[in-house]
């Protein structure tokens, strides 16, 4: 039984495989049939709406580093300078919690901020060099609309809930309920607004860019999990391109 489960998983994962190279070269087939001009298009669409979110990300991205950044570096001054238990309380878990957003921000950084920065001077100057380009740029774009998908992310919210609820519960157990009550709500409300003040256009962006070529794009994307049963194996496949 073991090793017909075994053997099933064998081909399942060759299967899995060779759908994928096949999609791949399908792909490829699809963009070697386009003409230069077509390349052309689509590398100057793709690196204007690039550019489109530019100031956007880097006015956030600044802005809100400045906010958590300034707040780590405040409420620790003021936490070592007063002599109030309450207030050496409250400081030391502002501070904590704007170090951790800090710390996010540095950690998974919004890329939107680099417009086609990061493309834009690849060279061009043969087809293959122009559809590595291509390639490069849908990437980006892709990224971008993905990072914008997350303000829906239940798990963001939730994550902001719950650092700001600590930092209010920790606070009403060593100190006063009304400062607590206060910094919960504070910062659960900041939270709120950076999670809805990021760049909200490159999912527009790439769903215009999925008219333009058709939705014929060079994103693939496998995912393959095997894990251990007591029947001998398992495995879980996720194929999208």
């Amino acid at each position: 039984m073991t090793r017909k489960i075994r053997w099933c998983n064998a081909v399942v994962l060759a299967a899995v495989f060779s759908l994928a190279s096949a999609s791949a070269s399908a792909q490829q087939l699809s963009q070697s049939s386009l003409t230069d001009a077509e390349i052309d298009q689509r590398l100057r669409f793709l690196e204007q709406r690039l550019d489109d979110s530019k100031l956007h990300g880097q006015i956030w991205h600044w802005s809100w580093l400045t906010v958590n950044g300034g707040s780590a570096v405040a409420s620790t001054a003021m936490a070592i300078g007063t002599s109030d238990h309450d207030d050496t309380v409250s400081q030391s878990v502002q501070a904590a919690r704007a170090t951790i957003g800090t710390a996010n921000m540095l950690l998974d950084p919004l890329e939107a901020r680099h417009g086609a920065d990061n493309i834009r001077d690849l060279p061009e100057s043969t087809r293959e060099q122009k559809l590595a380009k291509l390639r490069l740029a849908e990437d980006q774009l892709k990224r971008n609309a993905d990072r914008t998908d997350t303000r829906y992310d239940w798990k963001r919210y939730a994550g902001n809930a719950f650092i700001n609820a600590a930092a209010g519960g920790i606070i009403a157990g060593l100190a006063e309920e009304g400062e607590a009550f206060q910094v919960g709500i504070s910062g659960f409300i900041g939270g709120l607004a950076m999670l809805w003040t990021e760049p909200w256009n490159p999912n527009n962006d790439w769903e215009d860019y999925q008219k333009l070529s058709g939705g014929k794009t060079s994103a693939i994307d496998v995912d393959v999990m095997v894990a251990a049963r007591p029947d001998g194996g398992g495995l879980a496949v996720r194929l999208s391109w």
